[in-house]
């Protein structure tokens, strides 16, 4: 009677082994791309032309499935003015400080254009987007809310954020425009 019972117990437990190794074998080879879309601490906003703002977000996509996406195009929508922003060109870095004579130097910043971004499976991948106006609007002081929209073959992603734009940073823009003014993400869901 007792070795019935401990062979019945063994084939729960290969079933359940089965079971587990089945999931796991899931979730690390055959799962489909599973991007994790996250913004960085600072959003860059460019006074240029009549037509309004540059709009500069730092991105990171982690991808948590076992297959390779590729991002191919980004969209940015801002709920006041409610306006979509196309995806213009694409940085690698925001540049960096070069020291001569004791002196540091800011090193131009490169962009180029919109690019495909391949994040592999299980792997990471950041780039800094540059969004710009087909359409003229400017930012009034306040709380905005944006959406970061990658997509890629494989489907879409968002990430939705808050800017808290002062008069002060307004004023600033105006004073210096084509100068990149970081203003803080407040919030990022």
């Amino acid at each position: 009677m007792a070795e019935k019972w401990v062979s019945w117990l063994a084939l729960l437990v290969s079933v359940i082994a089965l079971g587990l190794s089945t999931v796991v074998f899931f979730f690390s080879e055959l799962r489909g791309p599973h991007i994790f879309l996250a913004v960085g601490h600072d959003v860059l906003i460019t006074k240029t032309t009549s037509l309004g703002p540059r709009i500069g977000v730092i991105c990171s996509f982690v991808n948590e499935g076992a297959q390779q996406t590729i991002i191919t195009d980004a969209t940015l929508d801002i709920d006041s003015p409610s306006i979509t922003l196309s995806l213009a060109m694409v940085g690698d870095s925001f540049g960096a400080w070069e020291e001569s004579d004791g002196k540091y130097k800011a090193s131009p910043t490169k962009y180029n254009l919109a690019a495909p971004i391949p994040v592999r499976g299980h792997d990471k991948a950041a780039a800094i987007f540059w969004f710009e106006p087909m359409n003229p609007f400017e930012f009034t002081p306040g709380r905005h809310q944006f959406t970061l929209n990658a997509i890629s073959q494989n489907g879409a992603w968002k990430r939705h954020f808050d800017l808290n734009i002062t008069l002060t940073d307004i004023a600033n823009m105006g004073k210096t425009p084509y100068a990149d003014h970081p203003i803080s993400v407040v919030n990022q869901n």
